[in-house]
């Protein structure tokens, strides 16, 4: 993960905080369980982004030899791949 807990709080905080300011939402319950759901709801996210980073490990590693042989740039294969993946399983980098 690219990010700690309580950096994802943080950030979740300062987000929840501006859409309070601008006036563009409206909290009908308790703000902890809002704030506790947007946190859940980015981690979650990292973690998936995680998986997907060791998923695109496993594929560059079973096909190393190849890479190798074509000389191609491990970086842009792995962000190729990534993307591609990324697209379709429907994550947002």
């Amino acid at each position: 993960m690219k990010l700690s807990k309580e950096q994802v709080e943080k950030i979740a905080f300062l987000i929840l905080d501006n859409l309070k300011k601008k006036g563009l939402i409206e909290i009908k319950t308790d703000e902890e369980k809002v704030l506790k759901k947007i946190v859940d709801v980015f981690l979650q996210d990292l973690r998936r982004e995680d998986e997907l980073d060791r998923e695109v490990e496993r594929i560059l590693n079973a096909h190393a030899d190849m890479i190798d042989t074509h000389r191609a740039d491990y970086r842009k294969m792995f962000n190729m791949v990534k993307n591609k993946l990324a697209k379709e399983r429907g994550i947002v980098l």
